[in-house]
């Protein structure tokens, strides 16, 4: 099962994901994010993963269609937050930044860590 609620307000859409985003369900994740495009506008659109149980590999394909769309993927849990994180390295891998400095490299450069999980 996947539950999907939106909340509005003038300056942000967002979206609160509950169940698991598997293959079944994700057809709906789509056709939400296509729907609701003109109502997003130039909104900050935040997608909250917080609970979210399982992600198969369509759900984070998914995830990252909508990260590259400008959503903010929010995740708290060890294994969401591994998968977001995942989702942004490929996204900044394929983009570059000032002077060519690749956005990983760059995090790296400056010493800071990626998601940690601990309990």
């Amino acid at each position: 099962m996947l539950r999907i609620t939106i909340a509005e307000t003038p300056t942000e859409q967002k979206w609160t994901v509950e169940g698991q985003l598997v293959h079944p369900w994700i057809s709906e994740l789509k056709s939400t994010w296509t729907r609701t495009e003109t109502a997003r506008r130039e909104r900050k659109c935040v997608v909250d993963l917080t609970g979210v149980t399982f992600i198969d590999k369509s759900g984070e394909k998914v995830l990252a269609e909508l990260s590259k769309g400008g959503a903010e993927l929010v995740a708290t849990g060890c294994y969401t937050r591994h998968v977001v994180h995942t989702i942004e390295r490929k996204k900044s891998k394929s983009s570059t930044v000032r002077k060519g400095v690749r956005r990983e490299q760059r995090r790296t450069e400056l010493g800071q860590t990626t998601h940690d999980c601990e309990r």
